[in-house]
């Protein structure tokens, strides 16, 4: 099975032995109604770990992190600064970027009564303002975009604090008249399209801004069709799928209908592997965005061929997909959770309109499977539950560097709400920072999760659970035990087993000496 994330040179290992912590399969699940709530929210939360520029510090649940790279775009005279690094990398990859912001904008526009009841709109938008002005950046005129900052292999000889990296990085691709890039503009326009569409009521003139770059994003990449460059890490095998996720995305922005005509030719454009891809058997990623166009031309449409595209992919993922004992639908070994989370977000959106308890009951294996109901007994989401990954292959949560192997250490730092690749075929999951494909996290790993954790609210997760401020350790219960703890995560930033949602007492998104104090005084 093609391998969608071949993340070449990821790592430099030290020549220092390394001890493994396999975490092997049992036969103890955990409990069956996990907390979604707190999963949706520190999902969220992840992104500020991987924020980039000047304002990477600012208004960050993370204390560890601040401004870095300050100089991108220097070398070609412009302010190239902000977004996102790409995982536990600090490049910042055209396509996976693009992705990301665009499926988390879908999730905020399918599932807006979720985020606005769980408190979680305002951390969200301000996210996905961080991707779009980013964009914006990038797009200094019509014909222009430029799309990676850093080059990969040489990031990687890299460990320790983005804000410590030395040197500037170098302006690499852009995409303009000479050099196509639609697999990524398509991504970018559909990204800056939802922007406008959830923004419009908020700041009109920002939206309006986003929208005007969506369409003269989406004409650039329809005007000279190929795909971008993204060296050995990112490089897509398709173009017609993005273009048509774009176009469909446009068309709900201004409701011109050129836009369908477009995208009903573009997703009709294959891939270099010459794949029917209206009987596509993957799911939506970075590389592969054909089941949500069909997707949305058959909610546009209404037309059986798309209709016939989607229920062909959830059937082959529901009745022909290899599961593994635990449950997990593996589709392939490199970062399996982040299709997991994807293909029940978008199960989870078609249940809005069409309930279907097949695909619920599917979407909720696999996001019950990711918050520990597997044989591993642990929760794949850092910091969530009472066990998760401690050794996260990410440079600014591992706190150390390449040094006397002192990078394979547990992390100094905890990755609230970052989900890691995940277990093998057997369910079992190495929990080793040198074992990237299981332990790294992305921004694309996150990016179907925060929605599918939104659909889970929607769909099972009820009234959403009060929340206990200053009950860290879960036992319904505030009192000098919790105060402990979080006198201890303070001075430590060690957080297993401590509910750091419920240490925020100010509920300003960060956990520091001001909620210690709160705390301290409530239990006067």
């Amino acid at each position: 099975m093609k391998n969608k994330f071949t993340k070449l040179g990821a790592l430099i290992l030290s020549g220092v032995l390394v001890s493994t912590s396999l975490l092997p399969a049992g036969s103890v699940f955990a409990a069956a109604n996990p907390d979604y709530s707190t999963a949706f929210k520190d999902s969220i939360i992840f992104y500020d770990a991987n924020k980039c520029g000047n304002d990477a510090g600012v208004n960050n649940f993370f204390d560890w992190r601040g401004a870095c790279h300050t100089h991108d775009g220097s070398d070609v005279g412009l302010d190239l600064t902000g977004g996102y690094h790409d995982a536990g990398d600090h490049v910042k990859f055209g396509l996976p970027q693009g992705y990301s912001a665009a499926v988390l904008g879908w999730s905020f526009y399918e599932f807006k009564d979720v985020f606005d009841s769980t408190g979680n709109t305002a951390k969200m938008l301000g996210q996905l303002k961080y991707f779009t002005d980013y964009f914006l950046k990038c797009h200094p005129n019509a014909n222009t975009f430029y799309y990676q900052i850093g080059e990969g292999n040489e990031d990687h000889t890299y460990w320790g604090a983005p804000e410590q990296q030395p040197g500037n990085r170098q302006t690499l691709y852009k995409a303009d008249a000479g050099s196509p890039a639609s697999d990524i503009l398509g991504e970018t326009t559909a990204a800056l399209a939802l922007m406008y569409l959830n923004y419009k009521n908020i700041d009109s003139a920002y939206a309006n801004k986003c929208l005007t770059a969506a369409k003269e994003l989406y004409a650039m990449g329809k005007a000279n069709k190929g795909v971008g460059n993204g060296q050995s890490f990112y490089q897509s095998t398709s173009y017609g799928d993005d273009l048509a996720w774009g176009a469909t995305w446009l068309y709900t922005a201004t409701n011109d209908s050129s836009y369908i005509a477009d995208a009903e030719q573009f997703i009709t454009i294959g891939n270099t592997m010459n794949e029917n891809k209206l009987q596509d058997k993957w799911t939506m990623c970075w590389d592969d965005m054909y089941l949500p166009a069909a997707f949305r031309l058959a909610q546009i449409t209404d037309k059986q061929i798309y209709k016939d595209a989607v229920q062909f992919n959830f059937n082959y993922w529901k009745n022909q997909l290899t599961t593994t004992p635990g449950g997990l639908k593996y589709l392939t070994n490199w970062g399996v959770l982040r299709y997991a989370a994807a293909e029940s977000m978008v199960m989870l959106i078609y249940c809005k309109q069409n309930p279907d308890q097949s695909l619920l009951n599917m979407a909720k294996s696999q996001i019950d499977y990711i918050l520990g109901n597997n044989p591993a007994n642990m929760s794949y989401i850092i910091g969530f539950g009472n066990k998760w990954c401690t050794h996260p292959h990410h440079r600014a949560a591992n706190g150390y560097t390449y040094a006397n192997g002192d990078n394979l250490k547990p992390a100094k730092h905890l990755l609230t709400g970052a989900l890691v690749g995940g277990p093998d075929q057997s369910d079992r999951f190495l929990d080793d920072a040198s074992q990237y494909q299981y332990t790294e996290v992305a921004i694309d790993y996150n990016a179907g999760l925060v929605g599918a954790l939104a659909g889970s609210l929607r769909f099972f997760g009820g009234v959403v659970p009060p929340v206990l401020k200053g009950d860290l350790n879960n036992d319904k219960n505030v009192d000098a035990l919790d105060l402990a703890s979080l006198k201890k995560y303070l001075l430590t930033q060690d957080g297993n087993g401590i509910n750091l949602s419920n240490a925020d007492m100010n509920s300003d998104g960060i956990v520091d000496s001001i909620d210690f104090a709160l705390l301290k005084k409530a239990l006067m």
